[in-house]
């Protein structure tokens, strides 16, 4: 069993990670790129039968002029970690979601998708990804699965760490809100 504060470094660490790897797109040789793909996968676990990859790329064999003009186009961010939500799941024993915001400053205080974890021989990994289901008015917000493992419904959480409310957008500061408090109305 992890605390919660291990599980909000692997996400915030995981997020590290990413975020070198977005900056790796714009601005580092194929090799470079490819040795921070290497360091994310390190982060996911594919259940059988599913697909996962981080959420960074670009063609490979770009010039460094190339590199340079897409670069001029990057707007950037830091991902953000909203919350940390603790499940007791009958499939996957404790289940983790970590609430993420974007990848670039547009987006960076909105949500922008669900990570979750769990333990995989020992260790955290991810074990999918959702994003928010736009054709559905929140608050809640609504997600879709987007990679990995499906999620059935969730229980209601076992605990809640959060960490800073998403400013974005009001639905999502509602949404997190809510969920902060599900576990301390109980």
């Amino acid at each position: 069993m992890n605390s919660l504060e291990d599980v909000v470094k692997f996400f915030k660490a995981y997020l590290d990670v990413d975020y070198a790897g977005n900056v790796a797109v714009y601005s580092e040789s194929d090799e470079v790129l490819n040795g921070r793909r290497d360091a994310s996968m390190k982060f996911w676990h594919a259940v059988p039968g599913t697909f996962l990859s981080p959420g960074f790329g670009r063609p490979m064999g770009m010039t460094a002029e190339q590199l340079s003009q897409l670069s001029a186009t990057a707007n950037l961010a830091h991902r953000k970690l909203f919350m940390v939500v603790e499940y007791s799941d009958p499939t996957w024993g404790i289940l983790y979601t970590g609430y993420i915001g974007g990848d670039r400053e547009t987006t960076a205080q909105s949500y922008a998708g669900l990570l979750y974890a769990t333990k995989i021989k020992g260790d955290l990994k991810i074990i999918a990804h959702y994003r928010e289901d736009i054709d559905k008015v929140s608050p809640p917000v609504h997600w879709r699965h987007s990679q990995g493992a499906e999620m059935t419904s969730l229980a209601t959480p076992v605990a809640v760490r959060a960490l800073e409310a998403p400013t974005g957008r009001a639905a999502h500061r509602q949404d997190w809100e809510t969920l902060r408090n599900a576990v301390a109305d109980r």
